[in-house]
């Protein structure tokens, strides 16, 4: 038995199609799905503990194939980073293979519950149309203050003569003139004084800390900077290195190149290999098979085979598994794989004769 994932286009993004071959006649299709990295299951919010059974929006069985229509609630919990065990009730388990999906948020969606109708964003309500402010009112400045210029004192002068002389007449009205002017010129300074003229302030005290250390020369230690201080700070920040699976999964976000995948996971297929090395590794070599490498095929068929004795971190055994990823490194002339099969085949001979039904249906299939 083997499944697969992808996108449901008919239905849109976030909904997605399960397709499992080999399932035969199935009545009630509910489902659990396992997440490798974690051992967590899915269950209507999102990754826990406990298992839960899941059932599809709508299936179908032409006998060949059992297809699940599954929405955002599946489709956006999983991506082609991690790995994936499905499980039907009463038939059996495998891995599930991640295609290409498109996840609801892409569409301005979220993720919901399993069979929830997609909603549609809230639309906004058309911005009032913004009146034209009114051009503010310049209002006139304030014209100056004015001083008003003591008036001298009339005189009364007794009537001049007609016959009085011109040279009298004309010193009297330059006196009055001068004098209206040293009054303005006075008024001046006066108002200029006691009105726009700023008063001095004191000059601020200086800090005493600002004094003491300005009395203290530095020291050419203290004036200049280490040049080495930067440079070791960036270095130290450079020197700490990433996690085997972080490391599996920055090489899977760009080019992943089969052989530099390939070459990378080897090393972590050890007899003392941690959980997360293998993980990694697991990771690495899925990617390179998928991607045709008849090398990494084999060694992902040795992840599921249950004879096989190196560690597998998360990944359960899968006698289907294996034997499907040993037969397409045997199509692509690895000399392992052949020998791989027949020690495959005899576990699974030995399962059978204790009442195990994937061993029974994998026998019966056997090609």
């Amino acid at each position: 038995m083997r499944a697969s994932i992808s996108a449901d286009t008919g239905r849109g993004p976030g909904n997605g199609i399960i397709e499992i071959f080999d399932a035969g006649d199935v009545s009630e299709p509910g489902f659990t799905l396992l997440r490798a990295s974690d051992g967590k299951c899915l269950g209507p919010r999102g990754w826990q503990e406990s298992e839960t059974l899941l059932t599809p929006d709508a299936w179908d069985n032409d006998g060949g194939s059992l297809r699940l229509a599954v929405g955002p609630a599946v489709v956006d919990e999983v991506d082609n980073l991690d790995a994936y065990r499905i499980s039907l009730r009463g038939v059996g388990s495998c891995a599930l293979a991640v295609k290409s999906l498109v996840y609801s948020n892409i569409a301005g969606g979220h993720g919901m519950g399993a069979g929830a109708p997609l909603t549609p964003p809230p639309v906004a309500p058309p911005a009032p149309e913004l009146e034209p402010e009114p051009e503010p009112v310049l209002e006139s400045p304030e014209p100056p203050l004015a001083f008003e210029e003591p008036q001298a004192p009339q005189q009364h002068e007794a009537p001049l003569e007609m016959a009085s002389k011109e040279e009298g007449k004309s010193g009297g009205k330059a006196g009055l003139v001068l004098l209206l002017v040293l009054a303005a010129i006075a008024a001046g300074v006066a108002a200029w004084w006691f009105l726009l003229r700023e008063p001095e302030k004191a000059p601020l005290p200086t800090p005493p800390e600002q004094t003491q250390n300005a009395d203290k020369p530095q020291s050419a230690d203290q004036a200049q900077p280490k040049p080495g201080d930067a440079g070791q700070q960036g270095a130290d920040a450079a020197k700490q290195p990433l996690s085997p699976l972080a490391s599996a999964r920055e090489q899977l976000r760009g080019q992943a190149l089969p052989d530099v995948s390939l070459a990378m996971a080897k090393p972590l297929r050890k007899a003392d290999a941690k959980p997360e090395e293998s993980d990694a590794a697991f990771l690495l070599l899925e990617d390179a098979a998928q991607k045709g490498d008849a090398e990494a095929m084999f060694l992902v068929g040795q992840f599921y085979d249950p004879a096989s004795t190196l560690p597998r971190g998360s990944i359960p055994a899968d006698l289907t598994q294996a034997k499907r990823w040993y037969d397409q490194a045997l199509q692509k002339g690895q000399p392992q794989a052949k020998a791989a099969l027949d020690t495959l085949k005899e576990h699974a001979r030995a399962l059978e004769a204790k009442g195990d039904a994937e061993a029974r249906s994998l026998l019966q299939n056997w090609q």
